[in-house]
């Protein structure tokens, strides 16, 4: 009995101790998903999150790394909307402050094998078996839809159908053959041109791999206003990417195109300029901000956008209808130079504050790295606001330290033996700094000579030591 007791108490605990290496792994084990009840981040903890695309899919999705080194395409396990499924990551590691918005929250399970991406492959060809029998079923059934791509989910019960048609489709028959054939839980989703093109990727005209596809999560916010925003053609055949609608692309320097037509007249107004010419806007190049002006004495003159003086409204000036002769005086831009002068001067201001700067940081930085240095004059140093109109300082930054009022005519420095071996130490520690040890030896004699000396704590005259025999 006593060892059968001995054997259920040692197997008790081995349980007991597997129980708890189970739980320290536990702990250090990074959770698949993080919900509001086994978060433990406090609010604004720095979290590193990187951004995972599975193949199919139009958006790529964030999830938790922790302190692993995961590389930039590197292949891993995840947990997508449709399954355990192998992506790739398709960012840079970057951190956030913790939200409660932020939950629910996915880490990465593990970094891909070669049999996580055999099983990949394989799936994948299944995946295309199950597309040309479908494709083959819709040609059957006469159906107006455009088959995109196939995907497994729920871990390979369900299979997922998507497709482009230009209107509503009545694909009942459709799933009663592919039900009978499969015997899978089968789903149909219309898409979007532009869902289509996200999830299958391609090359855009610019040779680079489509935004939609790589790294945008909203696309399709896109108008003509834009491009007459910019003055664009309107030539579909240009303005059109690869899914047929407007380039994502487009949105892009909306923003500044926007920002660069508020300091300018708009075309067809009538105004005067600071030379004194009136007339009518022809055309605007907003990058360059000048715009062409059809004077009323029949000339185009380019003017710069701060040459506008007044601008008419309606009824208020007269333009003429009709000019003999028209000369293009295009060639010299009106306030040009007014407008270089102003730009370099501006340039220069930020540059000598830059400078200015630049050299205050420097001189902290060495006054905080070597031991040597004397400490600045304090009133030298310039605040930020300062930095623009504050006159010039001097060349020499570094003010050397004053003798002290208990010096003598002689500039005899009292100095007791304590004293005179920390300078001793901190001399041969300064060797490398050349100019500031011939100011110092200049302003501090050496003691070793003087006969006598005095102390600073009982200013008496003692005689030197006698040597040592």
């Amino acid at each position: 009995m006593t060892d059968v007791q001995e054997t259920q108490e040692h197997e008790i605990s081995k349980n007991n101790s597997n129980t708890d290496k189970n739980k320290k792994k536990s702990k250090f084990a990074v959770k698949e998903e993080i919900t509001e009840e086994n978060c433990k981040f406090s609010d604004g903890q720095l979290l590193k999150f990187v951004k995972v695309r599975f193949p199919g899919h139009a958006k790529s999705y964030s999830f938790l790394i922790g302190d692993r080194n995961l590389t930039y395409g590197k292949k891993v396990m995840a947990m997508s909307d449709r399954g355990m499924a192998v992506g790739y990551i398709n960012s840079f590691p970057y951190e956030l402050p913790f939200k409660k918005d932020l939950l629910p929250l996915r880490s990465i399970t593990k970094a891909a094998t070669p049999e996580d991406i055999a099983k990949e492959t394989d799936t994948y060809k299944k995946q295309k078996e199950i597309e040309t029998t479908c494709q083959n079923l819709i040609d059957k059934h006469n159906l107006d839809m455009n088959l995109t791509h196939v995907e497994f989910t729920q871990f390979g019960k369900k299979v997922v159908f998507y497709f482009v048609a230009p209107a509503r489709v009545d694909f009942r028959g459709l799933v009663k053959d592919l039900v009978s054939e499969l015997r899978l839980r089968i789903e149909l989703r219309q898409i979007s041109v532009r869902d289509r093109a996200a999830s299958q990727g391609a090359i855009g005209p610019c040779g680079r791999e489509l935004c939609c596809s790589s790294f945008l999560s909203k696309y399709g916010n896109v108008s003509v206003k834009m491009a007459k925003n910019q003055n664009l053609t309107l030539n579909y055949s240009k303005l059109n990417g690869v899914c047929g609608q407007l380039k994502c692309c487009l949105q892009y320097e909306d923003e500044v195109y926007s920002y660069k037509r508020k300091k300018m007249p708009t075309e067809g107004q009538f105004v005067q300029t600071k030379n004194g010419d009136t007339g009518k806007v022809t055309k605007l190049n907003i990058l360059s901000q000048q715009f062409d002006m059809l004077t009323d004495q029949g000339k185009i003159r380019r003017f710069t956008y701060d040459q506008v003086t007044k601008i008419y409204k309606e009824g208020e000036y007269k333009f003429p209808r009709h000019f003999d002769n028209i000369s293009d005086d295009t060639a010299t831009v009106q306030g040009l130079s007014d407008r270089e002068a102003r730009l370099t001067r501006q340039f220069e201001r930020d540059m000598e504050k830059m400078q200015k700067k630049a050299k205050r940081n420097a001189h902290e930085v060495i006054e905080g790295i070597s031991d040597f240095l004397p400490e600045r004059d304090r009133t030298q140093d310039l605040n930020e606001s300062d930095l623009i109109d504050s006159p010039k300082r001097k060349e020499d930054e570094f003010v050397l330290p004053k003798p002290s009022e208990n010096n003598d005519k002689n500039n005899n420095t009292p100095v007791n033996s304590e004293e005179n071996s920390a300078d001793k130490t901190s001399y041969n520690k300064n060797r490398r700094n050349n100019n500031y040890r011939k100011n110092n030896n200049r302003n501090r004699p050496n003691n070793r000579n003087r006969k006598n000396f005095t102390n600073k704590k009982t200013n008496q005259t003692k005689a030197p030591s006698k040597p040592k025999e």
